[in-house]
């Protein structure tokens, strides 16, 4: 899924002047396509996730269209006062890019579990929460988060999803994505 998410954010970048990245001093690498094409574009906040979501609540308050990406509870819970306060009572159209959700990074410690991410954020004010199930449905959320006016929290896995879909779907807020059609 980050994989997916890097690539699409380029595309994204691309049609879109508006998109910002800010990263949490994590995928450097991943993010070197975005970075050559758009170097005034792509921020290294380093550890400072809060700071990360006040600058990206300031980016859109004068036009921009930041994404923030981290790990997720590094996104999520520990900056959870300034999503509240910077982006959503706002309203402002900042996209909330968390990896490795759920217990996807376990292997690091409690400090790395996100399990109750998707609750904490859906309790704010006019915050849009999307789970996409695999590398399409990523695509398709970014797409919609995007043109989205209001706050959206994006909670991706680590890597290795399966593919669910064969091709993109369309993903409408607030309507259900069915997998096939009932009898």
């Amino acid at each position: 899924m980050r994989n997916a998410f890097a690539a699409a954010i380029v595309e994204l970048a691309a049609k879109d002047d508006r998109v910002v990245l800010l990263s949490g001093d994590i995928g450097n690498r991943l993010f070197i396509p975005f970075q050559e094409k758009f170097p005034d574009r792509f921020h290294n906040c380093g550890v400072a996730e809060a700071n990360m979501t006040g600058v990206a609540a300031g980016l859109a308050m004068t036009g921009f269209r930041p994404f923030t990406y981290t790990i997720t509870p590094f996104n999520t819970i520990r900056c959870l006062e300034q999503i509240k306060l910077d982006v959503c009572y706002h309203h402002n159209p900042v996209v909330i890019v968390g990896t490795g959700s759920g217990l996807s990074y376990a292997g690091l410690g409690a400090t790395h579990h996100s399990c109750e991410d998707i609750a904490f954020l859906r309790a704010l004010p006019g915050m849009t929460v999307f789970c996409p199930a695999d590398v399409w449905e990523v695509r398709a959320c970014l797409e919609t988060a995007l043109q989205h006016d209001g706050p959206s929290y994006i909670r991706l896995g680590k890597k290795g999803e399966p593919e669910v879909h064969g091709k993109q779907p369309m993903i409408a807020i607030g309507k259900f994505l069915p997998m096939k059609a009932g009898q």
